[in-house]
Protein backbone atom coordinates (compact mmCIF):
# COMPACT_ATOMS: atom_id res chain seq x y z
CA UNK A 1 0.00 0.00 0.00
CA UNK A 2 1.80 3.37 -0.66
CA UNK A 3 -0.86 5.29 1.03
CA UNK A 4 -0.45 6.47 4.75
CA UNK A 5 -3.04 4.33 5.96
CA UNK A 6 -1.37 1.64 7.11
CA UNK A 7 2.07 2.78 8.00
CA UNK A 8 1.42 3.57 11.52
CA UNK A 9 -0.03 -0.10 12.05
CA UNK A 10 1.55 -3.01 14.24
CA UNK A 11 0.06 -5.55 12.06
CA UNK A 12 1.32 -4.65 8.29
CA UNK A 13 4.86 -4.83 7.65
CA UNK A 14 6.31 -1.33 7.08
CA UNK A 15 9.24 -2.21 4.31
CA UNK A 16 11.56 -0.34 2.26
CA UNK A 17 12.68 -3.20 -0.22
CA UNK A 18 16.50 -1.78 -0.80
CA UNK A 19 16.80 -2.20 3.46
CA UNK A 20 14.25 -4.60 4.85
CA UNK A 21 12.13 -6.74 1.74
CA UNK A 22 12.67 -9.62 4.20
CA UNK A 23 9.68 -8.28 6.44
CA UNK A 24 7.66 -8.73 3.50
CA UNK A 25 7.47 -12.02 3.59
CA UNK A 26 4.38 -14.16 3.96
CA UNK A 27 2.40 -10.73 4.14
CA UNK A 28 -0.26 -10.56 2.15
CA UNK A 29 -0.35 -5.91 2.63
CA UNK A 30 2.55 -4.15 3.05
CA UNK A 31 2.87 -0.51 3.89
CA UNK A 32 5.99 1.92 2.92
CA UNK A 33 7.04 5.33 4.71
CA UNK A 34 6.74 8.60 3.11
CA UNK A 35 8.59 9.92 0.28
CA UNK A 36 11.26 11.73 2.84
CA UNK A 37 11.28 8.94 5.29
CA UNK A 38 12.11 6.63 2.65
CA UNK A 39 15.20 8.23 0.87
CA UNK A 40 16.25 8.93 4.76
CA UNK A 41 16.37 5.59 5.66
CA UNK A 42 18.72 4.53 2.14
CA UNK A 43 21.31 6.88 3.99
CA UNK A 44 20.75 5.93 7.38
CA UNK A 45 20.47 1.94 7.30
CA UNK A 46 24.09 1.38 6.39
CA UNK A 47 25.17 3.58 9.36
CA UNK A 48 22.53 1.33 11.81
CA UNK A 49 24.51 -1.59 10.15
CA UNK A 50 28.09 -0.50 10.63
CA UNK A 51 27.84 1.68 13.61
CA UNK A 52 25.03 0.94 15.04
CA UNK A 53 23.00 4.57 14.83
CA UNK A 54 20.42 4.72 17.15
CA UNK A 55 18.55 8.35 16.87
CA UNK A 56 19.31 10.79 13.74
CA UNK A 57 17.66 14.49 14.01
CA UNK A 58 16.40 15.29 11.06
CA UNK A 59 14.63 18.52 9.42
CA UNK A 60 12.91 18.07 6.82
CA UNK A 61 11.02 21.33 4.56
CA UNK A 62 7.79 21.19 2.81
CA UNK A 63 6.60 22.94 -0.58
CA UNK A 64 3.49 24.86 -0.29
CA UNK A 65 2.55 22.65 -2.84
CA UNK A 66 1.50 19.34 -0.99
CA UNK A 67 -1.46 21.94 -0.23
CA UNK A 68 -2.66 21.47 -4.03
CA UNK A 69 -3.74 24.08 -5.94
CA UNK A 70 -5.65 26.26 -2.91
CA UNK A 71 -1.69 26.50 -0.97
CA UNK A 72 -0.41 27.95 -4.31
CA UNK A 73 -2.54 30.24 -5.04
CA UNK A 74 -2.62 31.49 -1.47
CA UNK A 75 1.37 31.56 -1.74
CA UNK A 76 1.67 33.12 -5.08
CA UNK A 77 -1.01 35.85 -3.67
CA UNK A 78 0.53 36.62 -0.88
CA UNK A 79 3.53 36.87 -2.56
CA UNK A 80 1.66 39.49 -4.80
CA UNK A 81 0.46 41.38 -1.98
CA UNK A 82 3.42 41.86 0.45
CA UNK A 83 5.60 42.87 -2.66
CA UNK A 84 2.60 45.88 -3.22
CA UNK A 85 2.71 46.59 0.32
CA UNK A 86 -0.40 45.14 1.36
CA UNK A 87 -1.25 43.00 4.33
CA UNK A 88 -0.86 39.15 3.38
CA UNK A 89 -4.02 37.07 3.80
CA UNK A 90 -3.80 32.63 5.07
CA UNK A 91 -7.08 30.65 5.20
CA UNK A 92 -5.23 27.41 3.64
CA UNK A 93 -1.75 27.69 5.85
CA UNK A 94 -1.84 28.30 9.81
CA UNK A 95 0.52 31.65 8.66
CA UNK A 96 1.15 33.26 6.08
CA UNK A 97 3.93 31.59 4.35
CA UNK A 98 5.53 34.37 1.84
CA UNK A 99 9.17 34.77 3.07
CA UNK A 100 8.41 33.28 6.04
CA UNK A 101 9.66 29.67 7.44
CA UNK A 102 6.89 27.67 9.12
CA UNK A 103 8.63 25.84 12.66
CA UNK A 104 6.33 22.95 12.40
CA UNK A 105 3.37 21.13 9.87
CA UNK A 106 0.12 19.50 11.02
CA UNK A 107 -1.06 19.31 14.41
CA UNK A 108 0.84 18.51 17.40
CA UNK A 109 -0.14 14.78 19.31
CA UNK A 110 0.26 14.17 23.04
CA UNK A 111 3.75 13.06 22.69
CA UNK A 112 5.21 16.57 21.37
CA UNK A 113 5.49 15.87 18.19
CA UNK A 114 3.59 17.06 14.79
CA UNK A 115 1.85 14.19 12.66
CA UNK A 116 4.49 15.01 10.10
CA UNK A 117 7.01 14.59 12.70
CA UNK A 118 5.85 11.05 13.35
CA UNK A 119 6.05 9.66 9.98
CA UNK A 120 9.72 10.18 9.99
Amino acid sequence: DNSSAFRMSAKVPLVVPEINANAAKGSRLIANPNCTTAILLMALAPLVKLFGLRRAIVSTYQAASGAGAPGMNELTDGLKDKLAGKDIKNEVFAHPLPFNVIPHIDTFQENGYTKEEMKV
